[in-house]
């Protein structure tokens, strides 16, 4: 069921349908699901099974280390249909990260486009080792790659008030607009929707 990316919540009641005595607890099925993603991985990292199965997708990835080439310190990926997807609705685009949602900590990147009919979809994914203008030049820079043409340029790039990312959109792509989300910053501009940069 794990396999067919069924919840957590939803095997326990699955299990406990099948076998009305079943005494199974969430915890054992959050361990079985562990146990089983393990072997999955056999005997590769969480990373290295990260870049088999971007392989294996045919994703687009890129990784850069650190000086040394000992650690990786970021990683960009995007499927093939999130790059056409991209050269057909390149005119909106949100960028933000997440954090704390992985193990390692990392912030998780995430540029999302807006179709002709306002239906959203993902372009690309980058984990970084941190959110400084260094990170956000190279991750441009590999999103930049992704378009077939100079004249696939974004209108307008959606954000959150980030100093770093926002120094790094006006110099990566600076013929495109820059506007802040109304939800990061709300707070301080009451009635208003958007800000214009």
């Amino acid at each position: 069921m794990t396999k067919s990316l069924a919840k957590p919540r939803n095997i326990l009641t699955d299990l406990k349908e099948r076998n009305k005595e079943s005494v199974t607890l969430i915890k054992q099925v959050y361990n079985a699901r562990t146990r089983w993603c393990k072997g999955q991985r056999e005997d590769k990292t969480e990373l290295q099974y990260l870049i088999t199965r971007l392989e294996e997708n045919q994703s687009v990835y890129f990784t850069r280390a650190n000086s040394e080439e000992t650690t990786l310190e970021d990683l960009f990926f995007a499927h093939p249909k999130s790059i056409d997807m991209l050269n057909t609705f390149p005119t909106v685009l949100v960028m933000d990260s997440t954090y704390k949602t992985n193990t390692y900590r990392m912030p998780l990147f995430q540029i999302v486009g807006v179709t002709s009919t306002k239906l959203t979809y993902s372009i690309a994914l980058a984990f970084l080792s941190f959110e400084r203008e260094n990170n956000f030049i190279w991750t441009l820079a590999m999103f930049v790659g992704l378009l077939t043409s100079k004249n696939n340029m974004p209108k307008v790039i959606v954000t959150d008030r980030d100093l770093a990312l926002m120094k790094v959109v006006a110099k990566v792509l600076p013929k495109t607009d820059h506007v802040f989300c109304y939800f990061h910053i709300r707070k301080n501009v009451k009635g208003a929707f958007l800000l214009w940069e």
